[in-house]
Parts: structure tokens; sequence; C-alpha cells
């Protein structure tokens, strides 16, 4: 996917600002003598302890680094607290999710990999995300001529806003939007985590621009906001149909589609070849470059 030159000068400032900062983090691998920070490719990471979140792409691609000291955490802010904490050198992550979290916290930065060159081998079922599905589902053919409706500018765009917005920006208007539906002929029920910025978060305020309300028991004054929200409140609005967002685990997603709980899911989530044995998934509505968190 195309990515607008605005995108490219953020991740240069960004790595920029790691290396003013004096780069403190001191982890080095005897393989190769350098720092973590000094790292360009997958290939000065060997020895490391990186880490990933269980059950995705991310755990899977661990094991092209050399002699990792690999782990897994269930919960992606399991992997936010490990850093900190020292207990790993870096975790595996989206290069939008590498911005949001390195501009709402300035001891971190990330390094900026890219797919099938310096960093980690990927095809674009790996670092696509796509609306999962149940099996035959009658939406699949609707929703993936919404989607071809979104241009790759309009895409990367939306990015730009949402990272914007889940670092404290202010956004007023959104590249990917429609007009809500006057008479709608349904609801549509989408499930995620909403605890993946900037793919998917909680609002506790519901004061951030275009969240929407949690449905669900105990969901009382939570909003949900990021990517997936806006792209899933975008196709329900093109399907006229009414829009929920359900919380929900990522180990429990596909359970709560498969048993009919839900009609969709759009928790930032590839569409790979094993899931694609479990549930259908759409065209993919965004790809990225897999990068690696770290301390400055």
């Amino acid at each position: 996917m195309r990515r607008r030159n605005i995108l490219a000068l953020l991740m240069a400032a960004a790595l920029c600002l790691g290396l003013l900062a004096g780069c403190g983090s001191t982890e080095t691998t005897e393989s190769t003598g350098k720092s973590i920070t000094e790292a360009t490719t997958i290939a000065d990471l060997q020895g490391m302890k990186i880490a990933a979140q269980a059950g995705t792409f991310h755990a899977d691609a661990l094991s092209q680094i050399e002699n990792v000291q690999g782990s897994t955490y269930p919960e992606f802010a399991d992997l936010l607290t490990a850093l900190k904490s020292g207990a790993i050198d870096g975790y595996i992550a989206e290069e939008p999710t590498a911005f949001s979290v390195c501009q709402s916290d300035d001891t971190l930065t990330f390094l900026p990999l890219r797919n099938n060159e310096t960093g980690f081998t990927a095809t674009a079922s790996d670092v696509g995300i796509a609306v999962g599905l149940k099996k035959g589902s009658e939406l699949r053919e609707q929703i993936n001529a919404i989607l071809a409706e979104i241009t790759d500018e309009q895409r990367s765009a939306l990015m730009e806003e949402i990272v914007s917005l889940s670092s404290g920006g202010e956004v007023s208007e959104f590249s990917v939007s429609a007009a809500e539906p006057e008479n709608p002929v349904g609801t549509l029920r989408v499930g995620m985590e909403c605890a993946y910025e900037p793919y998917n978060w909680t609002d506790i305020s519901g004061a951030s621009f275009g969240a929407v309300p949690i449905s669900g028991e105990g969901k009382d004054g939570l909003y949900a906001n990021g990517y997936d929200v806006q792209i899933a409140k975008y196709i329900a609005a093109r399907l006229n149909m009414n829009l929920e967002i359900y919380s929900i685990e990522w180990d429990s997603l596909l359970p709560a589609l498969e048993s009919g709980a839900i009609d969709a899911i759009a928790p930032g989530m590839s569409p790979t070849a094993e899931r694609a044995e479990q549930i259908d998934f759409t065209d993919t509505y965004y790809e990225s470059n897999l990068v690696v968190i770290i301390r400055k």
C-alpha cells in the first residue's frame, strides 16, 4: 500500500528523536556487538529478548530472528509493561502502533524495519488486516464492494488522522466517512479488543472525535475509537445499518463470531491461512510494515 510523504517524515522524525535522546538502552548481542538501538535489520537482533502477542503473526515472526530469546504475552498491553520494566528488549508491532505508542511515551522509540527488505519476511495476508465473517456470510461480497470504494490515499490519510487522535491531537473530520442511515434496515454487530491503539481502543470519556459507544453488559459509559472503528462505521453506514461495537478479548473473538453472538470482527486481524479455515475474510483494508518497539 502506498503511504503519503507525511508518514515517512513522521517515521524519520521518530528515529531521529530516539538518536538525539542518547539511546540510553544498553542491550547488546554478543553475535553483532551492537546495541539494540543501533540495529538496522533483524539480523542485528539475534540473541535479544524480543516478544510478541500470542496467537498473531507477530509471534510466528519471532522465529525469523536468529537465536532470539523469544516470548509471547496474551495481551498487547502486557508487552508494553514488559518492555518498560526491562523484562524484554523489544516487541514486534505494526508501524502505526509504534507511532502511536512512541508519540505517547517519549522513553520509547522503534526500529523502522521494512518488510522483505531489512525486516521480517511477510506476505500481504500476514501484515494486512481484514474484516472477519462467519463462514458463508452473505456480507462478504457486500463489504468487499464497499471497501473497494476507499482509495489507498484515503486509507493512509485515515491512519495518519487516527494516529494523531490517539496521541492527543485534534481531528475534526476523517478521510473515510459516511452519513449515518436515516432508516436503517438492521444492526451490524462488530467485535474487537478495544485495546490496540491506533487500530482500536477504549475511550473512557467518549470525548475523542468519532467515538462509538461500546455495547454489552457492564460497558455503560465506555466508548471505542480507532482505525477499525471508523472502517466499521463506514461499512455499516454504506450497508444502511446501525453499528454496535463489542469489546471482546482476542482469544474469544473467533468463538463469538462462530456462535453468532456478533456478525463480524475487525480487531486489526490478519487473514492468515490458518484463520481462514475457521472463518471467512473480506479483502484487506490496510497493510503495514512490522517494526520493533524498544526503549531509548
